[in-house]
C-alpha cells in the first residue's frame, strides 16, 4: 500500500494552496519538485497539476510549472478594483505628483506589512523597494511602524523576533514600544535606512469607518513617502498629512459594515 504524503488528508483546497505556495517560493518546479516540497502522491499531484494548468492558476513550459495568467489577472483585479484602493488611489496620484516622490499604500498582515500600491521609481527604487504584493517586518518600516501604532496597545511585547534588515533596523520590543509611543503621540512614523539602506520613509494611517480601531467595522491601512535618505526632512509631513485627510474624506463611510437594522 502506498503511504500518504502529509497533504493527502487534506481538502482540495489545502492541496491547491501547498502547490502554489511550493511553485510561487521556488518560481518554477517540475513534477517531482512539487512531490517532493508538498509531500502530496505522485497520481495526486499529476492530477491537481493538470487541473490547475487547464484553469490557468499554473502554466506549464516544458516539464516545469510556473504561476499562471489566471492568477496575474486575480491579483491585479484584486488590487485595483477594491473599494479602499478605488478611493485612496486619487489622493495618492496627487501625492506622488506633488512630491515627485515614491508613493505607498500598505496594510498590516500579523506582524507584517503588505505593499497594496505603489506610485513612482527612481534612483531610490533600484531595489525594489516595497514592490506590490510584496511584505516586510512590520517593524522596519514606517508603513508597518504606522500600522503598529494604531493597534491595541501591547502588540510589541507580542511581536515575533526582529529581524534586521539594515544595520538601523528596531532589534528590541523594548525600542520598538518606545517608537509606537513616539508615532502615535506625531501622528506619523519613519524610518532612517531601517527598512533599506540609504532610503528614508515618512508614513501614516488612514481607515474607512469607526474611530475604534479594535472594532472589526474599520478597514485601516498606511500609506507613506520613500526618498533617498538624504532627503528625509519634516518637510514631507505636510503633503503627507494632506494626502490623509483627502483619502478620510474619501472613505468617510465604510461599506463592508452592515446597513442597520429597519425599526
Amino acid at each position: 500500500m502506498n503511504s500518504i504524503g502529509p497533504g493527502e488528508g487534506s481538502s482540495m483546497l489545502d492541496r491547491f494552496g501547498l502547490i502554489l505556495d511550493a511553485i510561487e517560493e521556488a518560481e518554477y518546479l517540475t513534477l517531482t519538485g512539487v512531490m517532493e516540497r508538498t509531500g502530496l502522491a505522485r497520481s495526486t499531484t499529476h492530477r491537481l497539476l493538470i487541473q490547475m494548468e487547464r484553469r490557468r492558476w499554473l502554466f506549464r513550459v516544458g516539464t516545469n510549472y510556473e504561476l499562471g495568467p489566471r492568477l496575474f489577472n486575480l491579483g491585479t483585479t484584486g488590487v485595483r478594483n477594491h473599494w479602499f484602493h478605488r478611493s485612496a488611489r486619487p489622493a495618492l496620484q496627487r501625492l506622488h505628483l506633488r512630491t515627485g516622490q515614491l508613493v505607498h499604500l500598505a496594510f498590516l498582515s500579523g506582524t507584517d506589512v503588505v505593499f497594496w500600491d505603489k506610485l513612482g521609481s527612481g534612483r531610490h527604487d533600484a531595489a525594489g523597494v516595497g514592490q506590490i504584493g510584496g511584505s516586510v517586518p512590520a517593524h522596519a518600516a514606517a508603513v508597518g511602524k504606522a500600522l503598529l501604532a494604531s493597534q491595541p496597545s501591547g502588540i510589541a511585547s507580542t511581536a515575533r523576533p526582529f529581524p534586521a534588515l539594515t544595520e538601523k533596523t528596531l532589534s528590541s520590543r523594548a525600542a520598538l514600544q518606545k517608537e509606537l509611543e513616539s508615532v502615535q503621540r506625531k501622528g506619523y512614523a519613519m524610518d532612517a535606512g531601517e527598512f533599506q539602506s540609504g532610503i528614508g520613509c515618512i508614513a501614516t494611517t488612514v481607515h474607512a469607518g469607526v474611530d475604534d480601531p479594535s472594532s472589526a467595522y474599520r478597514t485601516t491601512a498606511a500609506i507613506s513617502l520613500c526618498v533617498p535618505l538624504d532627503r528625509l526632512d519634516s518637510r514631507l509631513v505636510d503633503p503627507l498629512m494632506v494626502a490623509k485627510t483627502q483619502i478620510m474624506q474619501q472613505l468617510r463611510v465604510n461599506p463592508m459594515v452592515d446597513p442597520p437594522a429597519s425599526c
